[in-house]
């Protein structure tokens, strides 16, 4: 009897403990804190900076002797580097001696460019001249000369074949008239001897004029021929080519001489930009300030280890590419970089909270100054703030956890985001179960606001000191429709719930459901 007793009261504790167990976690509405904020991170960022670098167009042979450490405070002027310079003066005292030479070469290829200028009118009027005799000396040949050379050649050995004919006819005249005589005197022989010696001499006339004659014919004369076609046709072609030539060579030489007054200029221009960069060495502050490595970059210093190895002694340097920059005094600013997620949160004007990572017990205030309209990256913006206060530990390229506040109020109505569900086919229709004492929970809409991470603001629908489910029913449970609300707050499924002001904190639950009234930014 006993044991059934017991029995009885297991089972009785039992089922209410199942029970309870069973039911699902419920938040009751009420007003609770409410931020909406970005969580970012950043680098301090100097007020000004200038970049230093060689700068140095010709002269690019940059080889370091010394340069400041890193973290040097120097003020305007001060010496930062020193370059070896041995080379570059070299080459401007070997361009100054160039450039004399350069200009007596100048001053001879004018005085050639005048003298041709006047030279060559009378060169062309030589050649017209040449041509002209030549055409008359051909039409004066082909006119009568080269008949008179046949005449004279026909002439001439009809002339010695002649006096061949007579001294052969007078030297047989006198051996005939001698040979009458019996006696022959001496004078006789004297002029026969002559007598013979000349026929012998004309015979000899004869057979030259003969073979002068065959040969005049044969080639002297057509050859003569040749010559005047050839010589009349090479007075063209040299008249022509003086036409054509000799004031292109003029030309040629103006253009020579305006090639060398450009290389003079250029050189000139040349040695007074070396001398000017020369002028420029050594290399030195800017501004007031401290000396950093390398160059800053979208919030970041960069090429800072590069830059050190070049400036050791022998290092050599990029003639334009920036090696250091020197940070002036003054408030320091925060770049930070935006993921897109984010954008929305992070606004001119919305007030930020930074923690240096250095210093995680310092609390800075600041404010959003820009957020860059396009991305710096994939999926990431650029944007700068303006902190509240200074702090003297802070520098330059440190890191800073930030957060941008978009809004922030102490009395929002706002629930867990896992008590508000969407509709399965819209995901823009939510709504909450509400739980109702001894019933089963009611499913009603509700109109949502802005969320953070944790919390969603209730626009219209609940209100304050209402039960709501933080997970949906089992699936056996089949809540009901719309729950009718309380109060004049009820709505039907498909209406829009009814909007009400919050009540009090201390109030009791209102009679129709409280409105959450979006609030502006938050001010810092």
């Amino acid at each position: 009897m006993l044991l059934r007793r017991v029995l009885l009261a297991l089972v009785s504790v039992s089922v209410p403990l199942q029970l309870a167990a069973a039911e699902p976690a419920t938040y009751t509405v009420k007003p609770v804190p409410f931020r909406i904020e970005a969580k970012i991170e950043g680098t301090f960022e100097p007020p000004q900076l200038v970049e230093v670098r060689p700068d140095m167009r010709r002269w690019t042979q940059l080889v370091v002797e010394e340069a400041v450490p890193h973290g040097t405070r120097v003020g305007k002027g001060d010496v930062l580097i020193r370059l070896d310079t041995e080379k570059l003066d070299e080459t401007i005292r070997d361009l100054e001696m160039a450039g004399r030479l350069a200009a007596v070469a100048l001053g001879l290829l004018e005085r050639e460019v005048g003298l041709l200028e006047k030279s060559t009118p009378l060169q062309l009027e030589v050649a017209a001249r040449a041509r002209r005799m030549i055409e008359e000396d051909v039409k004066r040949y082909e006119a009568k000369e080269a008949e008179l050379a046949v005449a004279t050649n026909d002439k001439q050995l009809k002339a010695a074949e002649f006096f061949l004919e007579n001294a052969e006819e007078e030297l047989a005249q006198l051996e005939k008239m001698y040979e009458q005589d019996d006696l022959t005197e001496e004078t006789e022989q004297i002029v026969l001897k002559r007598s013979r010696f000349e026929a012998e001499m004309a015979r000899f006339n004869a057979a030259l004029s003969r073979d002068r004659h065959e040969r005049v014919a044969q080639f002297d004369l057509p050859r003569r021929r040749e010559f005047v076609d050839t010589l009349a046709k090479s007075s063209e072609l040299d008249f022509e080519k003086a036409q054509a030539g000799l004031p292109v060579a003029l030309e040629k030489q103006r253009l020579e001489l305006e090639k060398a007054r450009n290389e003079q200029r250029k050189a000139a221009e040349n040695l007074t930009e070396l001398k000017a960069e020369r002028e420029r060495l050594p290399i030195r502050a800017p501004a007031d300030g401290i000396v950093y490595y390398g160059k800053w970059r979208q919030g970041k210093w960069t090429d800072a280890d590069s830059a050190a190895g070049r400036l050791r002694p022998g290092g050599q340097l990029d003639a334009r590419d920036t090696i250091m920059t020197v940070i002036g005094p003054g408030k320091l600013a925060l770049r930070a970089g935006v993921a897109e997620k984010d954008l929305a949160r992070v606004t001119v004007g919305y007030p930020a909270k930074v923690v240096p990572k250095a210093f995680p017990e310092v609390k800075l205030g600041a404010r959003v100054r820009s957020v860059s309209a396009v991305p710096v990256a994939a999926g990431r913006f650029d944007a700068v703030l303006d902190l509240a206060e200074e702090h003297p530990r802070l520098s330059a390229g440190m890191e800073a956890e930030v957060r941008v506040i978009a809004e922030s109020r102490p009395d929002a109505l706002a629930v867990p985001k896992k008590a508000v569900f969407s509709e399965p086919l819209d995901d823009d229709a939510r709504f909450v179960y509400v739980a109702v004492e001894g019933q089963e929970p009611r499913k009603r809409s509700v109109a949502v606001g802005r969320a953070n991470e944790e919390l969603i603001e209730i626009a219209a629908g609940l209100s304050l000191g209402e039960v709501i489910l933080t997970e949906k029913p089992k699936a056996d449970e089949k809540p009901k429709g719309n729950d009718k609300g309380s109060g004049n707050g009820e709505s039907k499924e498909g209406e829009k719930p009814a909007d009400a002001k919050p009540p009090a904190a201390d109030a009791k639950p209102a009679e129709k459901p409280a409105v959450a009234t979006p609030a502006a930014p938050a001010k810092g």
